[in-house]
Parts: C-alpha cells; sequence; structure tokens
C-alpha cells in the first residue's frame, strides 16, 4: 500500500512505511467493518482499482474504516490534523499535503458520503493508491 485510506484509502501511507503491527490494524479494521456494514467483497476489490461503485453498505464500510483510522470522528466529521499527519509522512511535502486535503477533505450529506467522496479523491489525485486490507 503507498496510500492511506483516509482512508481511506484516507490516509495515504507507503506499504514499506507501516509496521507489521499497523497492517495488522489495517486488516483487524477491515474485517470488523467488512462484518458491520455486510459490504459485498466484490465491491470492494473493484475499489482497490479504482471503481468506486455507489453502493450504501461500501460507504458504510468506508466510513467504518474511516472512523477506526481517526480520518472521521462517530459524528462523521473529518480530522484533518490526523488525516495531515499520516499524509505528509507519506508525501513529505506539506504544501502538496495540504492541496490535496483541500481537494478531498471536503464534508457531504452524509457521514459515510462524505467517506466514501474523500477516499475515492485521494485514489484519483495520489500516484499510488491504498488497499483496504
Amino acid at each position: 500500500m503507498r496510500a492511506i485510506i483516509i482512508a481511506v484509502a484516507l490516509a495515504v501511507v507507503g506499504v514499506q512505511a507501516l509496521t507489521d503491527e499497523q497492517k495488522e490494524k489495517i486488516k483487524a479494521y477491515h474485517k470488523d467493518c467488512s462484518a458491520e456494514s455486510g459490504v459485498d467483497q466484490d465491491l470492494i476489490s473493484k475499489a482497490r482499482k479504482g471503481e468506486f461503485v455507489d453502493d450504501a453498505k461500501l460507504k458504510e464500510h468506508l466510513f467504518c474504516f474511516s472512523k477506526k483510522a481517526g480520518f472521521q470522528n462517530d459524528a462523521g466529521d473529518i480530522q484533518e490534523d490526523v488525516i495531515r499527519t499520516k499524509l505528509n509522512a507519506e508525501l513529505k511535502d506539506l504544501d502538496a499535503t495540504n492541496k490535496l486535503i483541500t481537494k478531498c477533505a471536503v464534508k457531504k450529506d452524509t457521514p459515510q458520503q462524505t467517506a466514501f467522496d474523500t477516499i475515492k479523491c485521494y485514489y484519483e489525485n495520489t500516484p499510488t493508491h491504498v488497499t483496504l486490507a
């Protein structure tokens, strides 16, 4: 993985930068959120390839993941400081990090839509991408 989920997903983090403990946490988040949301695993596979299907369970999964990763709180508010720290650790360019946050971390009508759109935006605007598990 080279991007964070803010995701994904938000956050953008390189696989090489992740410790084994962090990788295990991500796998656990994915497993827990899959069980919670009931998301079709094919939709997760598609999202990993950049095809974000407009599906309520996928959005719920991404919101769950975003909360566990600290990118959104329970109310769905974006936690920019967390995202900035994790994203800049990978990009090593605060200006680029801030531009990406301004472009992608935008509150939508629901927390689920915010997570979905934010993660999709990060995916589309970073050179390398996150996998969700």
